[in-house]
């Protein structure tokens, strides 16, 4: 019994140094708010008298929650927050109130009334929100400079306006979020916000505006401050001259404009073209108003390639947002990633203004007349996933380019047939909608074609444990549905299932359930392989919808893929007898239309890889058949096919349908393969043009250059024209004849005369044939020849020619020309012709008179008796008549002879000569 009496009395001196040790939380859940709401209202009406806590449980639920209610910590009995309507009009809250509260984080105060300078007094550290709603504006007559700041960081005023009233940013620089608003939207006085920080050293990194939204009669300076968010609703009378404050506001992040009536017009905020771009932090602004018509268009190249512009919306543009019926940008920034301008009045836009950065584009309720984007423009839209362009008056027509986005285009005037993935989807209620109201011509409801395009692929990432379902004409929203939603929406916790069912249950056909697997998760399963002719089905599972993802070789040559599903591939390969005779080294084969059939003990691969896993399977020869020993397709008579007992396969007859059994649509061509020019014809097989013979590229428009062969020498072909484009020094149709040419003369003195130097072009050696040199119509001899280079001695050219005539000077080889004027640059002092019938040692002599050369040189000059050719010649006769004179000599000694000479002189000199010996003779 002492036991327990001692126990007893440690519990209860516990309980007492416990409330000892915490004074002050009894006093805040009892004393703190019994004082508040004596302030406010009464205690005794805002709660009742809780008796197992022998007074009023503060921390407990109120009697009117809305007017009155606190928010404690249940353990250590401290308030963190007070919401309250002030219902005394008589007393007027001040900062004392709060401040025996330990641990007060936000004040919520209706319709309140507060003493002078209530801002700017001392709270409790912890505090870090107030609302004050529904109160008069003297609320801010409170002193104003640096040192005169708001302590919280987040306030949140609605007011009565008693009067004008001026707010000055610098009572804001610790409130990070701000937001103030008025009773009524046309209030009696003017809300002005006054920039008085001049010095932006003062400014802390801490000291800005994370979201800020105003209303306001004028748009404040931002100069030294920064902001994230600035949201400003302009009230009726706003000064549009301080419009010109936006140019300010390079530190601001966003901006957010709308106007208080929705039928007052406002100015584009224009100033902000002006920040230069070194400084532009701006990601992006939002105009709600009606906008005036600008003065010129609108230029926002002040935007770096280096930052993301978030995005650019203007929702309510209005009629007159417009430069004469056109788009009013002429520049959007180049990394914006979201572009909306709606409800205006906008007639022509040039697509091409968007980057390809762009994600979003929202251009709806305009009034477009253009045409719709092109394939080209969506394709080179790098990011692009959205394009709204419902309720203008666009033409044009769709493509398949259009099912890799999200779009609207509703309520326009496009026509044509829309593409598979909105044919495939129109029944369900989501796409219909986006594309209702215009005018293509498949989409009656009652006549839709069968969806055979669906393509699925579905891929698994072991690191996230998630699945991602990509393809080919999904169709948009919720167009099918996932058999297994807690695995599709969430992360696979347990083994990997092998297979999932997707139902899409709107096709025009009926619904359609999918079974498919996360391909890089599963190889590929062969079970066996049939052979038509040069068609090949491939059974088993684990394969992919989309053929893309597909590839199959059959003994190691493309199978091109025609069709796939989960369980069966179908693909063609073309002339397989002789592929498959030649890969496995059997030539013994009997002839037939597809090549001759193979040894059927011979066992073929066939490989089959889904995206980045594959497997393989050998099969026998006796599983491959040709003609008559196929197995029988089915052919669909309704599509047009017949069965060919040579081949093994369907013949379809009309040129919709394809495959061995005549089951699928055929390819088309991307165009007419250049059919009308010889270029090639459509294999609709697999979508391709086969060219013809040395025609060229997808559609067969190129021409081969020269037969096939190409250019030589660098020569560039014009697959436009099948024509050689050769270099300077190259000519004929391929490119293989030098282009001989002269760009400078010199002449110099040689061993025989005036030495002619060519430089320019000749060739190389083996293209040097039959090079013929003129000068003045007179051949020139070639003494040297090089590429580049060539050497000649020119007959005697006389400087009355020379000065008095062009004298022609001539290049033949292959029989390309080149002519132009004899003009060479003498060197070593030499003249370039012959003054009076000789030789001049003398540079200026080709430069003097020919009036001295009197008749008989003329003469001799027009007709030459010593051209350098004859004055050769006569040397080469001497020369020999001096050899055969030693020689003579020379058999005289050695037959000792002797010889007479005697000399006779009569009419003319001649020469005698009488030998003793009678052996010799003359």
């Amino acid at each position: 019994m002492r036991g327990i009496l001692i126990l007893l009395l440690l519990f209860i001196f516990s309980i007492k140094i416990i409330n000892s040790q915490n004074p002050l939380t009894e006093s805040e859940c009892n004393n703190c708010t019994i004082n508040l709401l004596n302030i406010i209202s009464q205690a005794s009406i805002e709660y009742r008298i809780d008796s197992s806590f022998n007074g009023y449980n503060f921390c407990g639920i109120p009697i009117y929650p809305i007017d009155f209610s606190i928010d404690c910590n249940e353990t250590s009995r401290t308030v963190r927050h007070i919401r309250a309507t002030h219902k005394n009009k008589t007393n007027l809250l001040s900062p004392d109130h709060f401040q025996c509260y330990s641990a007060l984080n936000k004040i919520n105060i209706d319709k309140f009334r507060v003493t002078n300078q209530f801002l700017l007094g001392k709270f409790p550290e912890s505090l870090k929100m107030v609302s004050l709603l529904n109160g008069d504006s003297t609320l801010f007559n409170i002193d104003s400079g640096v040192n005169k700041t708001i302590p919280f960081n987040n306030l949140s005023v609605k007011l009565f306006l008693s009067g004008p009233l001026n707010i000055y940013l610098s009572n804001l620089l610790n409130v990070i979020d701000f937001s103030l608003s008025t009773q009524t939207l046309a209030p009696k006085y003017k809300i002005n916000y006054i920039n008085d920080i001049n010095d932006h050293s003062i400014i802390t990194d801490n000291q800005y505006f994370r979201i800020f939204p105003i209303y306001t009669h004028s748009i404040p300076s931002m100069d030294n401050l920064k902001g994230g968010l600035l949201e400003f609703t302009l009230l009726p009378g706003t000064d549009q001259n301080s419009f010109s404050n936006f140019s300010t506001y390079s530190k601001i992040r966003s901006l957010n404009l709308k106007s208080a009536d929705p039928s007052h017009i406002y100015p584009f905020p224009i100033a902000l073209t002006k920040i230069p771009i070194s400084i532009n932090k701006n990601t992006g602004f939002s105009i709600g108003y009606q906008i005036k018509k600008p003065i010129d268009y609108i230029d926002l190249s002040n935007y770096s390639d280096d930052d993301l512009v978030e995005g650019i919306f203007i929702t309510n543009a209005g009629n007159l947002f417009n430069i004469n019926g056109n788009f009013p940008f002429s520049v959007l920034p180049p990394n914006l990633n979201t572009f909306q301008l709606k409800n205006g009045n906008i007639s022509v836009i040039n697509f091409n203004i968007f980057k390809e950065k762009t994600n979003i584009i929202d251009l709806s309720f305009n009034g477009l007349t253009s045409k719709l984007p092109t394939s080209s423009f969506i394709k080179s839209m790098d990011v692009l996933l959205e394009l709204y362009l419902n309720d203008n008056k666009l033409t044009g027509e769709m493509d398949d380019s259009w099912c890799s986005i999200t779009f609207d285009i509703s309520n326009n005037l496009i026509g044509g047939k829309a593409p598979s993935c909105v044919v495939c989807h129109y029944l369900n209620p989501i796409t219909s909608a986006i594309v209702n109201g215009n005018r293509f011509t498949n989409l009656d409801i009652n006549h839709l074609e069968d969806c055979t395009t669906i393509e699925l692929n579905l891929s698994y990432d072991n690191q996230t444990k998630s699945l991602m379902l990509y393809g080919r004409d999904l169709g948009f929203g919720k167009s099918f549905k996932f058999d297994n939603p807690n695995l599709w929406n969430s992360r696979v916790t347990g083994p990997m299932p092998k297979g999932f069912n997707i139902t899409f249950p709107y096709l025009p056909q009926g619904s359609r359930t999918f079974e498919i697997t996360a391909y890089n998760e599963f190889i590929p399963q062969i079970d066996s392989v049939i052979r038509y002719s040069d068609y090949f089905i491939i059974n088993g599972k684990y394969f992919a919808y989309n053929n893309t993802v597909i590839n199959v070789l059959i003994s190691n040559e493309p199978c091109l893929v025609l069709s796939s599903n989960f369980n069966q591939i179908q693909c063609y390969l073309y002339n397989s007898n002789k592929i498959i005779n030649n890969n496995n080294g059997n030539s013994d084969t009997s002839s037939s239309n597809s090549g001759g059939i193979v040894n059927n003990n011979k066992e073929i691969n066939c490989l089959v890889q889904v995206m980045n896993v594959s497997n393989s399977f050998n099969f026998k020869l006796n599983q491959i058949c040709n003609g008559s020993n196929c197995p029988v397709p089915v052919c669909n008579i309704k599509n047009g096919g017949v069965y060919n007992k040579e081949s093994g396969v369907c013949d379809c007859f009309s040129n919709e349908w394809r495959g061995y059994q005549c089951e699928q649509k055929p390819l088309k061509c991307s165009s007419d393969c250049s059919n009308n020019d010889g270029g090639g014809i459509c294999n609709n097989i697999n979508g391709k043009c086969e060219c013809n013979e040395n025609r060229i590229f997808d559609d067969c428009s190129g021409r081969l250059c020269n037969e096939g062969l190409g250019c030589s020498n660098g020569g560039i072909c014009d697959y436009l024209f099948g024509q050689c484009n050769c270099t300077i020094q190259w000519t004929a149709s391929n490119c293989n004849i030098p282009n001989t040419m002269v760009t400078s003369q010199d002449i110099k003195r040689g061993a025989l005369g005036n030495l002619l130097i060519l430089n320019g072009w000749f060739g190389s050696e083996i293209f040097r044939n039959d090079l013929t040199i003129k000068v003045n119509q007179i051949e020139c001899d070639i003494v040297a020849d090089s590429d580049y280079m060539v050497e000649c001695y020119p007959s005697d050219i006389y400087c009355y020619q020379y000065n008095n005539n062009n004298l022609e000077l001539s290049v033949v080889q292959n029989n390309v020309h080149w002519s132009g004027f004899y003009n060479p640059t003498p060197l070593d002092g030499i003249s370039v012709c012959i003054n009076n019938g000789s030789s001049s040692s003398s540079s200026n002599s080709s430069n003097s008179s020919s009036d001295g050369i009197n008749g008989e040189n003329k003469e001799d000059a027009q007709n030459p008796k010593f051209s350098r050719k004859n004055i050769l010649i006569l040397i080469l006769i001497l020369i020999s008549s001096v050899i055969l004179i030693i020689l003579l000599v020379l058999a005289i000694k050695s037959n000792q002879c002797k010889v007479k000479i005697r000399n006779t002189f009569k009419d003319k000199k001649k020469i005698f000569i009488e030998l003793e010996e009678t052996d010799i003779k003359f």
